[in-house]
């Protein structure tokens, strides 16, 4: 819990201080608060109570921060509704990842001695006029609690239990002391404030591009994935006392069974099994048609093989799964199942249904984060084939190394979109005047280096820490002579390092880059020659594995 480092001794004031903050979203709707009370000391505002912010708030905030000077100026509520509304706000949501800001001062005897910082109104609404008395109630009733402490040598008044806050007397606050002279700030500097604006305005834009691919679409079949999942489980349901076959039908244009048995089955046993689930499919009203049977013996063929007179029980039952329908599962028994079978059984049909849906929604979820990812990238990329013609190639590049690797799919996801969004940051670094040009100046290249943060800063909102990490991340070496933070061995994220090896083989073979072209070889003598350097050393040895093992380059 924050302490007051204004008035040390009221530390009971937090569960109150809680209370009230706590009625900016029900009166006011934010999904985040923040309180902050100056400190006599540093007349610095600290932060003293917060929620929904989630460790992004602010530990502090001085005179020169733009809530402070808009209460200090205007002495009410005020809001700003959009990361390009008013420029000087950008970067103060955007750290935050917020959009809407809504601001109130707390003034005693003529101070302001803390603001209320609230952000994001629930349901993606904008703050309205409506909302500023609300806010200022809030910061009137906190400037009650203070007031009523004596805390600033004064109380404040009251009026028929209302809060009046009284008018602002001039020179009541001492002057602070004049600012110590600062270097100017350093060409790279100047260029990375440029950024922010640009960036909340480029962020703002592709939010709205990507809300609308957030309703994934319905998956209406099962892919090959989920398929390796479904036989999986019917191998283990193979392990149910007296179970001998399994089968998994999906019925539609193009209608599959799959059909796992304990050894090898005969025609008839499957036309038996086949028959049996027709009638029940036809007491529900319901139609097979065409299926087309794949048969499977995971445990081998050298037992006895299934007859149809084998078969004694047939138990099917539908697979509800996401939006996907017409799934059954049907077992056969060689004897009658007791009833811990039966409930064995019931417990291996849950397991499936949520097997897939869980994949099916992995799979959903990474759909929709590539297409998000396309929104970063487009349409400044459009722009310039070759920059996306390289993203494309490293794509390709780091999906196949992932899986040579032996990486899980969630790895390998990962990889992917970070490969597709890693020169995102390109698009804000004077690209028109870069693009093509051949002996980049030392000056450009600075430039172009400003990429993996400004990327980084454009897809954390929208992709999440770790895919910004990784890019972040990408042109860091192993040696610790990389940038944009000279982080060294296995500090480096994994992905970055996978990203940063195929990365560097695209661009050096590259026929339209900024640098002449290698050669296959010369590309890959270059990746030996940087190994433990540049490289991490096993993932380069890996990669001149896969290379060799590749059909072609």
């Amino acid at each position: 819990m924050y302490t007051l480092p204004v008035h040390p001794d009221v530390q009971e004031l937090q569960v109150k201080l809680k209370e009230i903050l706590y009625d900016c979203a029900t009166e006011v709707k934010a999904t985040k608060a923040a309180l902050y009370v100056r400190d006599a000391a540093s007349n610095r505002f600290e932060l003293v109570t917060e929620f929904g912010f989630r460790g992004t708030a602010r530990p502090a905030a001085d005179e020169k921060n733009p809530i402070v000077e808009k209460c200090e100026k205007t002495h009410t509520a005020f809001f700003v509704n959009g990361l390009a509304a008013e420029p000087r706000f950008s970067e103060l949501m955007f750290e935050s990842q917020t959009d809407r800001l809504l601001g109130a001062p707390i003034y005693i005897g003529g101070r302001l001695v803390g603001i209320l910082d609230m952000r994001d109104k629930g349901g993606k609404a904008p703050f309205e006029p409506a909302d500023l008395p609300k806010a200022q109630n809030v910061a009137n009733r906190i400037a009650e609690v203070f007031g009523n402490r004596n805390l600033w040598g004064q109380r404040v008044p009251t009026t028929s239990g209302k809060i009046r806050i009284p008018t602002p007397m001039p020179n009541t606050v001492p002057a602070p002391p004049p600012p110590a002279p600062s270097a100017p700030p350093t060409p790279a500097q100047q260029q990375a404030a440029s950024y922010v604006p640009k960036i909340a305005s480029l962020v703002l834009e592709a939010r709205t591009a990507a809300d609308r691919v957030l309703n994934a679409t319905p998956v209406e079949t099962l892919s090959e994935a989920e398929l390796n999942i479904v036989r999986e489980i019917m191998r283990a349901v193979l392990q149910i006392p007296g179970a001998i076959v399994a089968v998994f039908t999906a019925i539609g244009p193009t209608g599959t069974q799959d059909v796992v048995a304990r050894s090898a089955i005969h025609d008839d046993a499957i036309a038996l099994i086949q028959t049996k689930f027709n009638s029940w499919l036809s007491r529900r009203g319901e139609n097979a048609g065409n299926i087309r049977n794949r048969v499977q013996t995971p445990f081998g063929t050298t037992g006895p093989q299934i007859l149809d007179s084998h078969i004694r029980k047939v138990f099917t039952a539908p697979i509800i799964a996401g939006n996907v329908r017409n799934l059954y599962l049907s077992v056969a028994f060689a004897n009658d199942p007791e009833r811990s079978v039966h409930e064995l059984l019931a417990a291996f049909h849950q397991q499936l249904q949520m097997a897939i849906e869980q994949s099916i929604g992995r799979r959903q979820a990474l759909a929709t984060r590539l297409r998000i990812a396309e929104k970063v990238v487009e349409p400044d990329f459009s722009r310039y084939p070759e920059l996306r013609r390289h993203s494309n190639a490293v794509v390709a590049r780091v999906d196949a190394f992932t899986r040579f690797l032996g990486l899980a799919p969630g790895e390998v996801d990962t990889a992917r979109i970070v490969a597709l969004v890693h020169d995102a940051g390109m698009r804000l670094l004077d690209y028109d005047r870069l693009y093509r040009k051949r002996d980049l100046s030392p000056d450009d290249l600075n430039t172009l280096r400003e990429h993996a943060a400004v990327g980084a800063a454009i897809v954390d909102p929208l992709l999440g820490p770790e895919i910004a990490r990784a890019v972040l991340c990408h042109h860091e070496r192993w040696d610790g002579r990389g940038y944009p933070s000279a982080m060294s061995g296995d500090e480096i994220p994994m992905t970055s390092r996978i990203v940063q090896i195929c990365d560097a083989y695209e661009a050096m073979v590259a026929g339209d880059n900024y640098q002449p072209p290698k050669t296959h070889e010369a590309a890959m003598a270059e990746i030996a020659r940087s190994t433990g350097t540049q490289f991490d050393p096993d993932l380069a040895r890996r990669f001149e594995e896969f290379m060799r093992s590749a059909a072609r380059p």
